[in-house]
């Protein structure tokens, strides 16, 4: 009875120990194939977004995403009659999509919401004065500089004289466009001001024209521009120094994609084209 018993229990721990190791095996194979699911979805991920070039060539149409509130980078003109989306950034986005060889679609909207739109694949790249900074690297890749301008200030023509230095803003409320790079600059330079941060340009100048802000950050040729357009604003004169120049984002891993807008802002910039396109937006913005 005893030998019986001793044998029972040692199928029992046998069994025990085949189960544990049946069980650890199974563990494995499912996290092994869970790794793989992930590679593979990664893969696939980096593969669509490698395939760019040709998913807009096969779409027939490249959708740009721009704020169209800076002129003269980009800006609302009527034309013929009809309210047209103009400016350079729009030129060289109509160049690049010459040189895919499809129809260019605008989508106007905040600033703020452009990085997000790429990201989700809802554009396919930005052309709106954007600056290619550290942090916006992380999430997308940008194109070579094409223009870059000086930081200055707009503020009303009666206070040009007086409010022309950064410590003549001490207690002032400074002006910037939401999620733009001139935000950060306003709040890293204007320490001793209260900086305000709105999503459109046409609302801060409303806000400058109104009092509630006494000065606005803007890259020089917007400041011009706005200042050109509205007798009662004037540029100070404020050297806000360099924001790092304008390039195109897109995509993390565009690949051909992106290879070809350097290639075609490369070709602008050494025929003299995009000095040209520049020179013709800001007279155009002239206008406004």
């Amino acid at each position: 009875m005893k030998k019986l018993m001793s044998v029972m229990m040692i199928l029992v721990l046998m069994a025990m120990m085949f189960t544990g190791c049946s069980g650890s095996a199974t563990a494995d194979t499912t996290a092994a194939e869970t790794s793989a699911a992930e590679t593979t979805a990664t893969e696939t991920e980096t593969q669509a977004v490698a395939d760019k070039l040709q998913q807009i060539k096969d779409s027939g149409k490249l959708v740009l995403g721009t704020s169209a509130d800076y002129p003269p980078f980009e800006f609302h003109l009527e034309v013929d009659g009809k309210d047209t989306i103009v400016g350079f950034d729009i030129d060289i986005a109509n160049k690049i999509a010459a040189a895919i060889g499809v129809e260019l679609e605008i989508v106007d909207m905040k600033f703020e919401g452009l990085l997000p739109a790429l990201t989700a694949g809802k554009i396919d790249l930005i052309v709106s004065g954007m600056t290619p900074t550290d942090e916006r690297k992380q999430s997308v890749d940008f194109s070579v500089v094409y223009y870059d301008a000086r930081q200055t200030m707009l503020v009303a023509s009666d206070s040009k004289d007086v409010l022309n230095t950064i410590e003549a803003f001490a207690g002032k409320v400074i002006g910037a466009q939401k999620g733009s790079i001139q935000e950060t600059l306003a709040a890293t330079t204007f320490t001793t001001s209260e900086v305000k941060a709105i999503d459109k340009i046409p609302n801060l100048m409303m806000e400058l024209k109104t009092g509630k802000v006494d000065g606005l950050v803007l890259a020089e040729p917007v400041a011009k521009q706005y200042a050109a357009a509205n007798p009662d604003l004037a540029v100070n004169g404020l050297d806000l120094g360099s924001e790092g120049g304008s390039a195109v984002a897109v995509q993390k891993d565009s690949g051909a994609f992106l290879d070809l807008i350097n290639q075609t802002i490369d070709e602008m910039i050494s025929s003299g084209e995009m000095d040209q396109v520049i020179a013709d937006a800001m007279l155009l913005s002239e206008g406004e």
